[in-house]
């Protein structure tokens, strides 16, 4: 069965594509069958870091039917083990599909003849991205130490953990009416807090709510620290683990810590991945570290998706009083 590895940023700049291509590549030369595909469906260009043309069918014809599988979507490259399928930005729609596609989606990706499915999704929080992240209890977060990435890191999370959690629900079941209301409740002023979500949800239905604390249990995202400059920046990942404990009951595995290469800007306008042209190099050298720790894990498919939408309150968040919060753990 396929490990899928989904790969998200908190927002853009933090190098997220560039770990998704070298992970990929340092995964296929370990000799594990690797597909990387290309999530971000609404700005597609991972066929630039790996040197490819972008004249190759990609998702958007399997989602308009022009291709009935995965199979012609499917490109070799120069890397033994590795192949691609790339995203798709020319076709309207791709970046708002709807679940019966996504569906259709996840069954392909299953069905891959491969090792590891790596999915470098799009930035931000929109339900494609979290649907995809999801798809998998050990999805790997790629953020940087600057404190605006660290925080929405956080804030990706934050909303991952929502969208978990009323994935558990059957849809119109009065337990995703209560969370609805509790999160719209937020949206208008009403204290509140995902700990206390949860908790209210099992007492007011102790069977359900406390399956579903169970399965919050075994969510553990893996982070990526990318761009470090010294060892003082790890301390960053060590306060973005404790706040997300603190704020959200769940434990985050730090599998790298990536430095700051410049090589990779070199790589990028060279179209030829930093894991091939300077594969000694510090940033590589640590993802090989990394990868190592993720070949560890068995990744389970998380089959809870849910044709659902959940009240945005990701507006609602109190930057200046998270800020403090965060600088002041000890």
């Amino acid at each position: 069965m396929v490990n899928i590895l989904p790969i998200a940023s908190g927002k853009g700049g933090v190098g997220k594509s560039a770990i998704a291509v070298n992970l990929a590549i340092l995964l296929a030369q370990k000799g594990k069958k690797v597909v990387l595909i290309d999530f971000d469906l609404g700005g597609a260009n991972l066929h630039t870091l790996l040197g490819l043309k972008n004249n190759h069918s990609g998702i958007g014809n399997f989602i308009y039917k022009q291709e009935s599988s995965f199979e012609p979507l499917l490109q070799q490259t120069s890397v033994q083990n590795l192949q691609f399928i790339a995203g798709d930005c020319l076709f309207p729609g791709t970046a708002n599909m709807g679940f019966f596609i996504k569906r259709k989606l996840v069954k392909e990706i299953e069905a891959l003849d491969a090792d590891y499915a790596v999915l470098d999704l799009g930035g931000g929080t929109t339900y494609n991205t979290l649907d995809f992240y999801l798809l998998t209890y050990n999805s790997l977060l790629v953020t940087s130490p600057e404190l605006t990435s660290v925080l929405n890191a956080y804030s990706f999370l934050k909303a991952a953990a929502y969208r978990f959690l009323n994935r558990q629900f059957k849809a119109k079941s009065p337990e995703r009416e209560a969370i609805e209301n509790y999160i719209k409740n937020s949206a208008a002023g009403a204290e509140s807090s995902f700990v206390a979500l949860v908790d209210a949800i099992c007492g007011q239905f102790p069977q359900t709510g406390e399956r579903a604390r169970a399965e919050l249990a075994k969510y553990r995202p893996q982070v990526i620290l990318n761009m470090g400059k010294t060892t003082q920046d790890l301390e960053m990942a060590r306060r973005l683990r404790s706040l997300v404990w603190n704020k959200l009951n769940i434990t985050l595995d730090f599998v790298g810590f990536t430095p700051r290469d410049n090589g990779i800007e070199l790589a990028v306008a060279t179209r030829v991945p930093l894991a091939l042209s300077n594969p000694q190099s510090p940033f590589v050298t640590q993802l090989n570290a990394a990868a190592e720790r993720i070949m560890l894990h068995t990744y389970s498919y998380n089959d809870n998706l849910e044709d659902t939408e959940l009240p945005d309150n990701s507006e609602n968040q109190d930057i200046e009083e998270l800020t403090s919060e965060f600088s002041s753990i000890n």
